[in-house]
């Protein structure tokens, strides 16, 4: 009798207990939004959203990533226009410097003009971002790139190249180089003469550039001496021959007049000796590399000196006008690349976008309570406490007194 009553009251409780515990979850599962409170509610299911959140996470730092790079991009875009435009009034300057009429006062003047620009080119390559961190220095970033040593401007970063993570494949360079970008030009292409009766100039730059990349042997010195052979007759003859005295293909001939220039490949070659004096010479000299601030420099110190006229000042302002066109050059084909990998970020954010949306839909319906059918569970859960409430306190009444 007694184990009887015991076992009517245990029971009851417990049912009203177990649903109490479904409308705590039922409720729990409104509060959170989440429909997998527990491993247990949906292995699978709790794996594969598991997985989906990572990527989730994954993706948001790559968006991030993303955001620095497109920051830093920019930031050294718009120094790169600033370098531009300062090279671009040098150029002009240079230009005007080679106005004959110009006299001492003018080339003065043109040279204080180019030294502020010169300044200007120094604040830009040593550039600073928003956390103090040099833009152009490679891996040394705490290390002003361009130091003025006295006589030059020389280099002081290296040649570190970052990456950033935009995807879970893709990485995108976040900088370049001073040495890559202001160092790494080519000076003006130039002959050497190797014997008293022979000079050297060029008259057609381009012509000389083309016939140098293609012949220039960097390998044996001796391959890029070149002899010029005179021969006595009627009338007077030269040939310009290689290294060996072989002739060259096609051979390269005409009438000599000792003092008088003749053309090879974009070469003025004039020899003083007479028709069948030893063979003249001269070498491809070999190609140079410097940055705008030391062409700047050199040209400052040309226009000041009022002793340089003529064909003397004539080859400096040479000079001056190719290295800086080849610095252009250079700063025109890293904003191509900047601009490049702009787009390859802005495609690849895309795509991680529309990727985000999918799985955080996939993960949504995995994971996250549909309110119409939590309701209705919760409601179910009330009802059924409700009727357990109901029931317990009609069995707590019951006894066998009752009956009789």
């Amino acid at each position: 009798m007694r184990v009887s009553s015991m076992n009517l009251y245990q029971n009851s409780l417990n049912g009203v207990l177990n649903s109490q515990q479904q409308v705590e979850k039922m409720n729990e599962h409104l509060i959170t939004n989440k429909k997998l409170l527990t491993s247990a509610d949906g292995p699978s299911d709790m794996s594969k959203s598991m997985f989906l959140s990572t990527e989730i996470t994954l993706t948001e730092q790559h968006l991030k990533n993303g955001t620095l790079l497109e920051n830093a991009l920019n930031f050294e875009e718009t120094t790169l226009d600033g370098v531009m435009n300062s090279m671009q009034r040098a150029r002009v300057l240079g230009v005007q410097a080679g106005d004959g009429l110009n006299g001492d006062t003018e080339r003065t003047s043109l040279a204080q003009e180019l030294r502020q620009i010169r300044d200007q080119l120094v604040d830009f390559m040593n550039s600073q971002n928003a956390d103090g961190s040099y833009v152009f220095s490679g891996f040394q970033t705490q290390k002003q790139p361009y130091v003025y040593d006295g006589s030059n401007y020389n280099y002081q970063g290296d040649t570190g190249i970052n990456e950033l993570k935009v995807s879970s494949s893709v990485y995108i360079q976040t900088n370049d180089t001073g040495q890559e970008i202001f160092d790494n030009v080519f000076k003006r292409l130039e002959t050497n003469d190797l014997s008293a009766n022979i000079t050297t100039a060029i008259n057609d730059q381009k012509a000389y550039d083309s016939f140098h990349k293609l012949n220039y042997d960097p390998i044996t010195p001796a391959n890029n001496t070149y002899q010029v052979q005179t021969v006595a007759g009627v009338p007077d003859t030269y040939e310009v021959l290689d290294s060996v005295g072989a002739s060259l293909v096609p051979p390269v001939t005409g009438n000599y007049v000792p003092g008088e220039s003749f053309n090879f490949n974009g070469v003025d070659i004039r020899v003083a000796s007479v028709a069948g004096s030893p063979n003249e010479q001269f070498e491809l000299a070999p190609p140079d590399k410097d940055n705008v601030l030391n062409m700047l420099s050199d040209f400052i110190v040309a226009l000041e000196d009022p002793s340089l006229v003529g064909s003397s000042f004539t080859e400096k302002q040479s000079d001056f006008m190719v290295g800086l066109d080849n610095s252009m050059e250079s700063v025109n084909l890293t904003l191509g690349s900047i601009g490049a990998r702009g787009n390859s970020l802005e495609s690849v954010r895309t795509a991680a976008s529309s990727m985000d949306i999918i799985n955080q839909k996939s993960r949504a319906s995995l994971s996250e309570v549909d309110f119409a059918e939590a309701v209705s569970n919760l409601q179910k859960a009330e009802l059924a406490l409700n009727t357990s409430y109901s029931s317990y306190s009609r069995i707590s009444q019951l006894s066998l007194f009752n009956y009789l």
